[in-house]
């Protein structure tokens, strides 16, 4: 399968979402930290705690839709939750905002089945539907002999100029999905509208706003950093039964950018909770963990133990975000090294995320920036630069390879279609397969496991009132927690 003329088999999806049931017990340890220092956790609120709550302005409130042409005629910026803000340009926003072509009655029906929906508002089950079958499946993966195909892994012999089906022709994934679109649309315009005439005041505070659930897909933002390793089991594997440093650089390029495609989505995974742990594994007996260790500003570590400790794998991830109107870009400022046995420490970060097309235009993310790897002891370097290639789309790149200053090798490609260094094609999205995550099952005495979540447990069940509830509930004990640390 990693030479010209094979293709990795369709993974199929689950025939539906099995029902959480797992015993009941605390969604988080910070529950239990409150509990011995006899603090009273907070009790769930009742209609009139939130509508309290609401006019303290604590939780969202609900205004009329806003009236675009009553902006200022200026900039407007809104503090969101976690280090995240909207830069607003009032007067692209009157001339903007109602362009949209939303797709016709005839491609939005295609394919759409009423009765699927039972009684929920249509543009909520949708995100439930499309969440079902794209996002709540683990595909089996039969205990082939990964480590022969790691020992065997050979250059691609293909010129072809490979490319993700999901490719946008300017660059970067698009979201193909006309109906999740308008979707996702119809949601963020509602979250604008929350917000209401309190945008007219210009500049406004509202960190304890929450995403809408019903854009979110039922799983946790960790459960995201346990995917990012899908290309291990063969990159990685094949990099600790190498002693060259340089090629383990390669083969350590590929194994990160190959994971675009497949990790980078539209729906928005359910922000971690202080405290908050996961766990998992692959084919290989790669073991992953990962945990939230802090609210403000948002920062999850996680660490990784290859088969038979061949090599470690470890960092932290940090997040800012920045939006406008019509796009979203994500910052991680977190850091990544892996370690092998003989030693080889690898230092890398990550790259930026851009979001856009939230309104009108094409949905689509893009990677941004430059990414760097460094072997100090070997004095060893790699850069990578994205959008970096003169006619041709943003998700094309290149960078070069160093030793002790002087170039040693050359890097082309695309995140979404191959990956060459000097004219050798090590990735190519035809010709490579990713290797599934094994989400642990909870344990009943870790109390801090991201499937104890209540909010998720609802959002897995497409109880969205029940499950927007739990959110709002974890997020006001997460504040009152932080306002706790603080004093």
């Amino acid at each position: 399968m990693f030479c010209s003329g094979s293709n990795p088999q369709k993974k199929q999806p689950s025939p539906d979402v099995p029902l959480d049931l797992q015993p009941e017990a605390n969604t988080l340890a910070v529950q239990d930290e409150l509990e011995e220092n006899k603090i009273k956790a907070p009790q769930k609120l009742t209609t009139e705690e939130v509508e309290q709550e609401s006019t303290q302005g604590k939780l969202i409130q609900h205004e009329e839709p806003i009236n675009f042409q009553q902006l200022p005629q200026k900039e407007i910026v809104i503090k969101l939750q976690d280090e995240a803000s909207i830069q607003l340009d009032c007067k692209h926003i009157q001339e903007q905002s109602m362009q949209e072509d939303f797709p016709s009655e005839e491609e939005l029906a295609e394919g759409y089945d009423e009765e699927d929906d039972r009684e929920l508002d249509e543009q909520e089950a949708y995100v439930f539907r499309w969440t079902k079958v794209n996002h709540n499946f683990a595909p089996e993966v039969k205990l082939d002999d990964i480590f022969s195909k790691a020992k065997n892994l050979k250059c691609i012999q293909t010129k072809e100029e490979s490319r993700f089906s999901m490719a946008h022709s300017g660059g970067g994934k698009v979201c193909k999905n006309k109906r999740l679109v308008q979707t996702l649309r119809v949601i963020g315009k509602q979250l604008i509208n929350q917000i209401g005439q309190k945008i007219l005041s210009g500049n406004l505070n509202l960190t304890t706003i929450s995403f809408p659930i019903r854009a979110m897909i039922p799983k946790s933002a960790l459960e995201k950093i346990l995917l990012a390793c899908r290309l291990f089991p063969l990159y990685i594997n094949k990099a600790a039964m190498t002693s060259d440093p340089i090629e383990r650089f390669k083969l350590l390029i590929c194994a990160t950018l190959g994971n675009f495609y497949i990790n980078c989505s539209f729906l928005k995974p359910l922000n971690p909770i202080l405290g908050e742990t996961i766990s998992g594994s692959y084919s290989d007996g790669t073991k992953v963990y990962a945990e939230q260790i802090s609210h403000h500003p948002p920062v999850s570590y996680f660490y990784a133990v290859g088969p038979e400790s061949s090599y470690k794998f470890y960092g932290y991830c940090n997040y800012e975000a920045q939006a406008r109107l019509n796009s979203l870009t994500l910052k991680n400022m977190g850091k990544r090294q892996i370690v092998f046995a003989d030693g080889q420490l690898i230092e890398y970060n990550f790259a930026g995320e851009e979001y856009s097309g939230s309104f009108w235009g094409h949905m689509k993310v893009e990677s941004k920036g430059k990414m760097t790897f460094t072997d100090s002891k070997n004095e060893i370097t790699a850069s990578v630069e994205f959008d970096s290639v003169s006619q041709k789309p943003s998700d094309y790149l290149s960078g070069e390879i160093k030793v002790k200053g002087q170039r040693v090798c050359k890097i082309y490609g695309s995140y979404l279609g191959y990956i060459e260094f000097g004219d050798q094609r090590y990735w190519d999205v035809n010709y490579i397969k990713d290797y599934p995550c094994h989400v642990d099952k909870p344990n009943v005495f870790m109390k801090s496991d991201a499937s104890f979540r209540q909010d998720l447990r609802m959002l897995r069940r497409n109880k969205l009132v029940e499950a927007q509830a739990e959110q709002d509930q974890l997020e006001f004990i997460q504040r009152q927690d932080g306002r706790l640390r603080k004093n």
